[in-house]
């Protein structure tokens, strides 16, 4: 058995770990109601431990496609062992059921956090096998943060569901181009994705409307008044001239480049957001 340090901090996507905390303090932020900092530091931990849980099994569900798409990923290149990765799985597991039920003692927790696991493993076991199911399906699970936000605060929810839905395109965008990236390994082991099922000229296309359409998230929110104006210079403008930047790597065949853009124009847009509401008139300076 093996296990490098480093391959498995690049085995647990700490970027997609930052993002999902920093989208949980930014709900909070919106929202403008903290709970206690112990209910805060345990949701942060339980979503790492999630997001480890569910790219760790994902991994080794993938084990021979990833021997194709990604040879030098640490299961593949035995950085790893997969006797390390499936103990792995049962820590990361075990950590927010032990958080929900042993420290927070909360109903909800336990139950939001059994949802989310279980919504994991049926992707990683069922779901991923179905071409746009299993993007939405993603797309879904990052939105979580923001959900819980909204169930202790919901009298602001409509600050939340803008942002949402923001998260929610962004993420099923982004998905999809990772889609095209993988598409020779899904094609070779029989994993059918939207890209093998449309080829990778079609898909990119379809990714192509799929960036432009999303604009709309960013739009919406300003001219339906829930937004300030200011969203515009926080936000709309950043991440509107990010996703250009996606877009001509998508065009290029630069897929994981764009994959990477999208992510970060997610960032940027959480954060311009909630910049937007700390200065409403910004804009009028």
């Amino acid at each position: 058995m093996s296990l490098k340090p480093l391959s498995l901090f690049k085995m647990l996507r700490f970027g997609n770990i930052l993002l999902a905390i920093l989208t949980l303090l930014a709900g909070y932020t919106l929202i403008g109601a903290f709970p206690p900092i112990l209910q805060i530091i345990m949701e942060a931990i339980s979503f790492m431990a999630m997001i480890s849980f569910g790219n760790i099994h994902n991994d080794i569900y993938d084990i021979h496609i990833d021997a194709i798409n990604k040879p030098n990923h640490p299961l593949q290149s035995g950085d790893v062992s997969v006797p390390i990765a499936n103990a792995l799985i049962g820590v990361f597991f075990a950590i927010p059921v032990i958080v929900s039920i042993g420290v927070l003692n909360s109903m909800f927790h336990s139950a939001f956090f059994a949802l989310i696991l279980l919504l994991l493993f049926t992707y990683n076991r069922w779901f991923k096998s179905i071409p746009i199911v299993k993007n939405l399906t993603v797309a879904l699970l990052c939105t979580t943060p923001l959900i819980l936000a909204v169930y202790f605060q919901e009298d602001k929810a409509s600050l939340i569901y803008p942002v949402i839905l923001f998260a929610f395109f962004f993420t099923f965008i982004r998905e999809l181009v990772k889609d095209i990236e993988d598409l020779p390994g899904d094609f070779k082991e029989n994993l059918i994705t939207f890209p093998v099922l449309v080829g990778e000229k079609r898909a990119r296309s379809f990714a192509t409307v799929m960036m432009i359409l999303s604009l709309h998230t960013l739009i919406v929110p300003v001219l339906s008044g829930v937004y300030s104006p200011s969203f515009f210079v926080f936000a709309n403008i950043p991440v509107t001239v990010i996703l250009l930047f996606s877009l001509s790597k998508l065009k290029n065949k630069k897929y994981k480049t764009s994959q990477k853009l999208i992510k970060l124009a997610m960032l940027i847009g959480i954060i311009g957001l909630v910049l937007s509401q700390k200065f409403p008139n910004f804009y009028s300076y």
